[in-house]
Order: C-alpha cells, then structure tokens, then sequence
C-alpha cells in the first residue's frame, strides 16, 4: 500500500520546500493538474530531479493525443501519468504504449463514469495500472451542502447507487470487477479521521491532498497518516 500526496493547493514556489518537508513519508508525489496547467511540466521534471526516491505523478487528465502527452510526461521524469477514464479506447491505448516504452504506468482517473464496474473491467484490459475512484473537488463541495444533494433528484441517486460520488464504493467495484492486473487507487477528503476505514479497503494507492498539504505542520500531518500504512506497507 503506497501513499501518494496530491500537489493541487500549493503556490509553485511553494512546492519545493513541501516536498523536502514529507518525501520521507510518502511513496508518489502527484503534480497536480492546477499545477501542470500553470508551470507545463516543469514542476514535474525539478521534482523528479530533486527528490528521485519518490515516484512522481504527473496528473495530466488525458483525454486526447494520449501517446504525444503521456510521452511528455514520462520524458520529464514521471513515473505515472493520470488520464481519464472517460477517454476513448484509442487515447488510453496510445498512452499505455507510451508509458510501456517508458517503464512507467498510466493511472486511469474514474470521475464522470457511471458504470464503474464496466468501465474497470475494459481499462485493465487496456492495460491500464492503477484505476482511481474519485469524488471531484465539484462533487466534494456539494456533499458538504446538504441543500445541494436535494437538487439532483434522479440524477444523483443513480451516481450515488453505481458508487460515482463514493470513493469507496468505487474501490469495491474496482476490486470486484477486475483480476488484479488493474490496482485500485482512491482520492476524496481522506484525513487522519478516516484513513483506518480507507486502510482497511486495501487501495494500492491512497492519494492524500489537503489533510498534508493544507496542515500547519505537513511533515507531521504525513508521518501520522504514514503510522496507519505501517502494517501494510
């Protein structure tokens, strides 16, 4: 089990000195796409030079031109790079050849699917590596509104059923929907009050953004998170 921290928040400038802080205790440092968007991919190549004992992921949301893009990436040093879920067969191909030329893996991002399990199934036979049950920062915001949860009527209540607004009801129906060529991998508010119930799902990766970086003091807020990995690291 690896713990991945999610660079989204940060000022560039700021991301240097954070990961100096924590790569001690995290496995995957995740250039977030807020982050590519601003620096291209320069964030992603002074980090993997920086600090080579960590994998770095480069969270490009491919959706289009998947082998130019994940190429890209892999030359600047990432060692996963993210796409959508919702991408066409050929884009994911195109990346995953990249990404095997590369010795590198390709992390398919699950927000926007409806069906999980069907969804899963085809991307790791596309020879995706890591399959991400996410809840967007959009869908976190409105769960934290409970008037915002009565507006979507159908719609929601179906996103809800399949497991799209649940990371781990996601991870369920990746690991069930799969044969363990494809490894679940899990995002959404986790945090040192429910990191023991998202442990105890057996993720391959757990993505931690705000709980570390948003913390007063990062280095101890991703030690205490790495104590709960301990046992099945």
């Amino acid at each position: 089990m690896q713990l991945q921290v999610t660079l989204d928040t940060p000022r560039l400038d700021q991301c240097t000195e954070l990961v100096e802080q924590i790569h001690e205790y995290v496995d995957i440092v995740e250039v977030g796409n807020p982050l590519i968007i601003e620096s291209g991919l320069n964030l992603v190549r002074d980090l993997s030079q920086e600090f080579p004992e960590v994998s770095i992921c480069a969270d490009a949301k491919i959706v289009n031109s998947g082998h130019y893009i994940a190429s890209r990436c892999f030359e600047a040093g990432a060692c996963i790079v993210t796409v959508m879920g919702v991408a066409a067969d050929q884009t994911i191909e195109g990346a995953v050849a990249a990404a095997q030329l590369a010795g590198g893996h390709i992390m398919a991002d699950l927000t926007g699917i409806i069906d999980i399990a069907a969804r899963s199934r085809e991307l790791e036979d596309l020879g995706v590596r890591y399959l991400c049950g996410h809840t967007s920062y959009e869908d976190r915001q409105l769960a934290s509104n409970p008037l915002a949860d009565t507006g979507f009527g159908l719609t929601r209540a179906l996103r809800s059923v399949l497991g799209y607004d649940n990371p781990l009801r996601e991870l369920n129906l990746i690991r069930s929907n799969t044969v363990g060529r494809a490894l679940p991998a899990i995002v959404g508010r986790i945090n040192l009050e429910n990191i023991d119930e998202v442990v105890a799902a057996n993720p391959e990766i757990i993505l931690v953004g705000r709980a570390i970086v948003n913390s007063v003091a990062p280095a101890h807020a991703a030690a205490d998170l790495r104590e709960h990995l301990a046992n099945v690291r």
